[in-house]
């Protein structure tokens, strides 16, 4: 049976960056500036939806047993919420917001990937390569590579964690 079923939110349209503003350079002296990103942290409307979005794209480091506590509630039943309002479950979703994340912390800073693993809720670096293994069919060194551009690096003001 086909339905018209059109998700409410796309992943892009709710991820909520981890960075607090942008650099520039004012004249000719070239010295660094940095300017507010606005940052919409309820991107959503839906508390439960977008209270994951600011744990998974901004609070470092988390296990899926703590995500569960802090939104006092089962997986499963998440699940199923994201499937509705997004078109993803839950597992889809957190691998999509996680990899947005794992491409900004790997374009806009130097850290080592095994911190970024760590910062992006994977449980180990191997857990983060096998992701970006079946996704992008490359290591993220590779993928740190292939998205970053000349000027990048510090290039965002980070306000996740850094412990």
């Amino acid at each position: 049976m086909a339905t018209d079923f059109v998700p409410q939110f796309k992943p892009e349209e709710i991820y909520i960056s981890p960075f607090k503003g942008v650099r520039y350079y004012e004249g000719s002296t070239a010295k660094p500036r940095y300017r507010p990103v606005e940052r919409n942290m309820s991107p959503t409307g839906v508390h439960l939806l977008d209270e994951f979005l600011r744990i998974v794209c901004t609070s470092g480091n988390y296990t899926q047993r703590s995500l569960e506590l802090r939104l006092g509630g089962d997986i499963r039943d998440f699940s199923a919420m994201c499937r509705l309002l997004t078109g993803l479950s839950f597992s889809e979703l957190h691998d999509a917001m996680r990899l947005r994340l794992a491409d900004d912390l790997l374009r806009y800073t130097d850290f080592e990937v095994k911190k970024i693993a760590k910062l992006c809720g994977f449980g180990n670096y191997s857990a983060m390569f096998k992701l970006f293994e079946r996704t992008y069919k490359y290591a993220p060194g590779v993928r740190r590579w292939k998205i970053r551009n000349s000027g990048d690096v510090g290039a965002k003001v980070l306000e996740i964690p850094t412990n």
